[in-house]
């Protein structure tokens, strides 16, 4: 009779232990998501450790992963400081390869970047690692909390079967709640923490969400899944039928692009009636060039991605991070000896260029950062400043090598204010509508009728230099008109995509080709005509076309695309053979990279 109650307090006793160890797996796992939150903030200041606390979305989806992983881990090795020490290795390992990425980078640690293990170890032998105090509190945790579960929470399971059933049942709940991880309304409503940082920069946003969660977050970005059907041979095949062909030596020019923030003619649409002219000196320009529509895949924002279809050929660029050398038509002209550079006159953490734009093959890149803000003693150079700035550049440029320039403007960047007038007199005549949508609009032809003049005055000087030399002109998407689109609503544009005309209006351009006298001689091209419609993915092969120039052999099969289905884009699917093989061509081109970095 003793020796059975004696046997049942042993057993309540042995229970009693396993749920300390649990209990302690679970604290031990939330003290290790702190840990990783106050490493997570990197150089920036306490106070945005403090504001992870004030939300509880940002505390919950950090903390619960490290417990998790606590109690799973427990469950597996039935040894609750062996879980500690995993779930830490776990969590904290790439914590703090994120502390030392955005310090050397700018950019934490995404999943994606699991994948460039060679490219990682080339970083740290690129960069010194340096020692930070929360190191030190960090491992005074671990020695502590290792000791301590060894010591104290020694409960464990009898037998296997119950705790891996459990480990099993933990696991498949987790499936289940990974939608929290994935949704893009909790990371861009109920996460959003920007008082502390900059809102238009990614890389800020994912700071202000600690690391766990926002590194989660990414895995979904991680992996571009294969068109449907995917034949990576027939792809390699497809591309293996065309040559790279070099450019010649005797039809090289300089080549200078400047992308124009949010321009657009908007003369164009009939029922609106200028009594100021803005975009005269433009038409002027296409009628001294080659000029056509160039039709984007994004509307009023999202500037990356027309400028990364131009430079890389690939179609719907929104789905490519570039976290490492990714093919381009920039690698293209720098294999072929070209000097390759650009400039943007605003931040070079705006889209990540700083770091993307070397993997798409800029030897270098010009910034407010590190040019243009000394010059200019503002964060922003507009157009005023920055067109005889590009001069400035082409003018100074090494003229033993080709030279191929992309740059981008910021004036018209949006929202344009509704109730603060820039201008004296109005531009459009105003046909009825709000005072509200007069102003926006009207604001916003200011900051066009000034980019127009400056453009109109650097391509004049460029065509009249000596050496030969081709310019491209484009804009990156239609303007932000009031929240909803309501100005454009009001002033009566039809942008409804489901009518070819409100497509077009949605989402079209212009791209204006020019070329100097020399350029014309060296190529034999007169630059001159009404170019047809295409994607913002065909321009270059457009250029390429006018100089005379065959390319790479992914640009020789876009081409043969481009002049059978000129525009590709996301809002409408094109399912005949040809596309399927474009398709696949183009995914494998994004994962098979061919220069030398």
């Amino acid at each position: 009779m003793f020796a059975w109650k004696t046997d049942k307090i042993e057993k309540y006793r042995s229970k009693g232990r396993i749920a300390a160890a649990l209990i302690a797996s679970a604290v031990g796992g939330a003290l290790t998501g702190v840990c990783s939150l106050t490493i997570a903030t990197g150089s920036q200041p306490r106070a945005m450790f403090d504001s992870y606390f004030t939300n509880p979305w940002i505390l919950a989806l950090n903390l619960a992963v490290p417990v998790v992983l606590a109690l799973f881990f427990t469950l597996l090795t039935n040894r609750a400081w062996i879980a500690w020490l995993l779930t830490n290795l776990v969590v904290m390992l790439p914590t703090v390869v994120s502390f030392f990425k955005v310090e050397f980078r700018g950019d934490p640690l995404c999943a994606e970047d699991l994948t460039l293990v060679t490219e990682s170890k080339k970083m740290l032998e690129t960069y010194k690692l340096f020692w930070d105090d929360r190191f030190g509190f960090y491992l005074a945790i671990l020695a502590v909390g290792t000791l301590a579960l060894a010591l104290f929470f020694r409960g464990r399971f009898r037998r296997a079967a119950p705790r891996l059933i459990a480990a099993l049942v933990l696991a498949i709940a987790c499936a289940a709640a990974s939608p929290l991880y994935t949704s893009a309304e909790i990371y861009d409503v109920k996460t959003s923490n920007t008082a502390l940082i900059n809102p238009y920069s990614e890389n800020d946003q994912f700071i202000s969400k600690g690391f766990v969660y926002p590194f989660l977050h990414t895995i979904k970005d991680a992996f571009h899944p294969a068109p449907d059907g995917y034949d990576a041979s027939g792809a390699k095949a497809a591309l293996d039928a065309y040559t790279d062909e070099e450019i010649p030596a005797d039809k090289r020019v300089n080549v200078v692009a400047v992308m124009l923030e949010a321009y657009n003619d908007f003369s164009r649409f009939e029922n609106l009636h200028f009594v100021r002219d803005v975009y005269g000196k433009y038409r002027e320009l296409e009628a001294m060039g080659y000029a056509g529509t160039l039709m984007t895949d994004v509307f009023a924002g999202d500037t990356r991605v027309s400028e990364r279809e131009f430079l890389t050929g690939l179609p719907y660029a929104r789905i490519d991070k570039f976290v490492a050398p990714s093919n381009s038509y920039v690698w293209y002209f720098r294999e072929n000896g070209y000097h390759t550079t650009g400039s943007h006159p605003c931040y070079a953490w705006f889209y990540n260029r700083k770091n993307i734009n070397k993997n798409l093959g800029f030897a270098e890149y010009l910034f407010s950062e590190n040019y243009f803000a000394e010059r200019t003693w503002n964060d922003i150079t507009y157009d005023a400043a920055y067109f005889p700035m590009l001069y400035e550049l082409y003018e100074s440029r090494d003229r033993s090598v080709p030279y191929f320039s992309y740059n981008i403007t910021y004036q018209g960047h949006g929202p344009y204010e509704a109730d603060n007038p820039y201008y004296t007199d109005p531009y459009v005549e105003n046909g009825g509508w709000s005072e509200a949508s007069q102003t926006i609009l009207n604001n916003y032809l200011n900051a066009q009728a000034e980019t127009t003049a400056m453009l109109y005055d650097f391509a004049t000087q460029m065509l009249a230099t000596d050496e030969p030399v081709v310019l491209i002109f484009f804009g990156d998407h239609k303007p932000w008109m009031g929240n909803g689109d309501s100005v454009y609503h009001e002033l009566g544009i039809n942008i409804d995509r489901s009518t070819d005309e409100g497509f077009r209006n949605y989402y079209s351009t212009r791209y204006l080709i020019l070329a100097n006298d020399a350029a014309k001689r060296v190529t034999g091209s007169d630059f001159r005509g009404e170019g047809e419609t295409i994607s913002a993915s065909f321009l270059m092969n457009k250029v390429f076309e006018l100089c005379g120039w065959r390319g790479s052999a992914y640009m020789q099969f876009t081409t043969a695309q481009m002049q059978k289905t000129p525009v590709v884009h996301r809002s409408f699917d094109l399912r005949s053979d040809d596309y399927r093989l474009y398709d696949d061509v183009t995914y494998y081109y994004r994962k098979n990279f061919v220069y030398e970095s």
